[in-house]
């Protein structure tokens, strides 16, 4: 009768199981398609690193903060893992008793295999002993919500993560009374070996004979085996419905992460599409939406968010909630989705626009960076940015509805080829009397030097071009500028959502560029490089680019640059965060700085990967800001925090940024100057 019973319950929990994720099956075939079934063995091998390695969780470059909650993580998912085996065991045992998988008889594997179930059992207990902790002692924000950004998420009741937490410790204990019950309720010689590779389980058992005998065991033992597969049928059927989804779509989101580089956009066909931006819930792509599902909720990516720092409306994880939420109050409406008919003139939508007053905040878009520090602290992969861009590219090109500020933007880049606004035949004014040829000059050069507006036309920038070019000439490197040739590469439209003013503005470059037959092209500027490097290959622009620090750290390598001993100096570096998170350009600028006799280099908390934005990036170098919800202000007070005598740089953008957080603290170029690298580098030569 038992046995029938437990079937029963199996088929019930399995029956609502299917419907579940039947439904959100369904949803992912609804909406808007994207190629993500290349490169097999590469996504194996990311499945590989980010998920039984769980390598985000416990990459010793992770602020402190987040690595006590990363080896929870840790332990208690490698508890599952080799615990799955003992699961197996003791639903099958429902049928047929004592069930064993192949060679898992204690006289083979099994009797390692349960001993380290035993010991993992008492690990997955530490851990969830720590998670109680957090969730019902220290309230830390990163579970609760940060304010104001996740004021919505703080309201609401976090009885689902003690009811999860409480299920996981109840598999461990339930497996210990159901080992141990089952050591003492029999005899033998088999019994006697399984006793000697479950300590723990020993102990229990001993526990529940010396209480009542061998009677006591076996009915501890039965009904421990009825709790602990109860559980786990009750427990696999909140995960659909709860932030716990993440336990089945983990492997499937990691696995069809995107292999393009992550500083490239998606290109829009702008000829062809029926939308040009998303605003409704189904214009998202499937494996958006499969980041929806996602998400769990740790607070990672909200923790590292620049804009949720410094206390604006953005909260990445706030912002992936609101849709996945609204995702599944119309799961239904989705999954009625009609085909989109071949000579259809508008595109089908489900529900309302999301974007706006209903549901995510202008503001909440305008505020994101696009440093992807949410992105780099995500555990199973979710990609914010792209879907931030698509947002606001509803808001650009299908509403006309932006910052003000931006206006002014547009027009300067579309009528003086430069966000700055300056007329474009100053362009090549930095370079007066340094006699740096153009490629109408010298069309063989084999490197473009690609200067970028900010090194173009801001005064303070200029500094940087001039000492590259120090460096360039004294290496003996071979190479041209553009001169008035040189316009906009169009970064910032792209990353604000004017998507038609940045591919006009890319096929104008590439055509100059390709017009010379360029291959090699250097940059100082990490938006250059990023979208040289990564964006022009969608518009026939192929090219080797290289940032400026990574050729100076080749040259100093090769020997064509020595330094003179300039006295005792200590600086920190500030990682861009499209040269360091989007590019993987950590190393060459220290390189650099530890290669001058007499500089120290010291790191903040905050760096490399993890570095914290300047706060320009993402259109944000254009747009206004509250002067108390400035980002470049705490990333000063942390540069501040190492005590340097010099801030080092490697973008103009974090040039501006930093210089003028280091003003509003008081301190003045004399006295703690922000330099850039090619600065302190051309100061340091022989």
């Amino acid at each position: 009768m038992s046995t029938l019973i437990f079937l029963l319950c199996i088929a019930v929990a399995v029956g609502i199981l299917g419907r579940t994720l039947y439904r959100r099956y369904t949803v992912l075939t609804k909406v808007a398609a994207v190629p993500r079934f290349d490169r097999i063995g590469e996504r194996i091998q990311a499945v590989l690193i980010y998920v039984f390695g769980q390598k985000k969780f416990v990459t010793p470059e992770q602020p402190a903060a987040d690595k006590g909650a990363g080896w929870m993580h840790f332990f208690i998912f490698w508890g599952f893992s080799i615990l799955a085996v003992q699961v197996i065991h003791m639903f099958v045992r429902g049928f047929v008793p004592g069930f064993t998988l192949p060679l898992l008889s204690v006289d083979m594997l099994g009797g390692p295999y349960l001993l380290l179930k035993d010991l993992v059992q008492i690990a997955v207990l530490i851990s969830i002993s720590y998670a109680f902790y957090r969730w019902l002692v220290s309230h830390p924000a990163r579970l609760y919500g940060y304010a104001p950004a996740e004021d919505r998420l703080r309201g609401q009741s976090h009885g689902e993560a003690v009811l999860i937490l409480g299920f996981i410790a109840t598999i461990m204990l339930s497996g210990y009374f159901y080992d141990g019950g089952h050591l003492y309720a029999h005899q033998g010689a088999e019994i006697d070996k399984e006793r000697m590779w479950q300590p723990i389980s020993n102990l229990v058992g001993s526990m529940l004979f010396d209480l009542g005998g061998s009677g006591l065991a076996q009915n501890a033992s039965n009904a421990a085996w009825w709790v602990h597969n109860l559980v786990i049928l009750v427990f696999v059927n909140l995960l659909p419905v709860s932030k716990h989804f993440h336990i089945i779509t983990a492997v499937p989101n990691v696995f069809f992460k995107k292999l393009e580089p992550v500083g490239s956009l998606s290109k829009q066909e702008l000829e062809t599409s029926l939308s040009f931006g998303t605003s409704y819930v189904n214009q998202f792509t499937w494996k958006q939406v499969l980041d929806m599902y996602s998400c769990t909720e740790c607070g990672r990516c909200s923790s590292h968010c620049p804009a949720t720092i410094s206390g604006k409306e953005l909260a990445p994880r706030q912002l992936m909630l609101n849709l996945r939420d609204y995702l599944y109050d119309n799961e239904g409406a989705v999954m009625q989705t009609p085909e989109l008919a071949a000579d259809a003139q508008e595109p089908v939508t489900v529900g309302e626009n999301i974007v706006g007053d209903s549901l995510i905040h202008d503001d909440v878009l305008w505020a994101c960076t696009s440093c992807r520090a949410c992105e780099e602290a995500c555990p199973v992969l979710i990609e914010y940015v792209d879907k931030i861009v698509d947002m606001r590219r509803h808001l650009v090109q299908e509403e006309a509805r932006f910052p003000a500020e931006l206006t002014r933007t547009f027009k300067a880049m579309e009528t003086q080829g430069n966000p700055w606004g300056v007329d474009a035949s100053e362009r090549g004014d930095w370079a007066e009397g340094l006699e740096v040829p153009t490629m109408a000059e010298n069309p063989d050069a084999e490197y473009l030097y690609f200067v970028g507006c900010a090194s173009s036309f801001d005064d303070r920038n200029k500094r940087t071009a001039q000492s590259l070019v120090k460096i360039l000439k004294s290496a003996g490197v071979d190479f041209a500028i553009l001169g008035s040739e040189e316009t906009c590469n169009g970064e910032t439209a792209r990353r604000i959502g004017n998507e038609y003013l940045f591919q006009s503005m890319a096929e104008m470059t590439v055509e100059v560029l390709n017009g010379y037959s360029v291959k090699k092209v250097i940059t100082n500027c990490p938006h250059c490089f990023n979208t040289l490097r990564n964006d022009y290959p969608q518009f026939n622009g192929n090219y080797e680019v290289i940032h400026a620090t990574e050729l100076v750290d080749h040259l100093i390598k090769q020997g064509k640059l020595e330094f003179a001993a300039n006295g005792e100096k200590s600086i920190t570096y500030h990682d861009s965060c499209y040269l360091a998170r989007y590019n993987d350009v950590l190393d060459a600028p220290r390189n650099i700085l530890e290669s001058i006799p007499g500089v120290s280099l010291v790191e903040m908390e905050r760096s490399g990967r993890f570095g914290m934005c300047c706060g320009a990036g993402g259109g944000r170098m254009w747009m206004e800001e509250d002067a108390d919800k400035r980002v470049n202000l705490t990333r000063v007070e942390q540069a501040l925090e190492t005590n340097p005598d010099t801030v080092a740089v490697a973008c103009p953008f974090c040039m501006t940024m930093i210089d003028d957080g280091l003003k509003a603290k008081g301190k003045e170029e004399d006295e703690l100057p922000a330099l850039d690298v090619m600065e302190i580098v051309a100061a340091s030569m022989k």
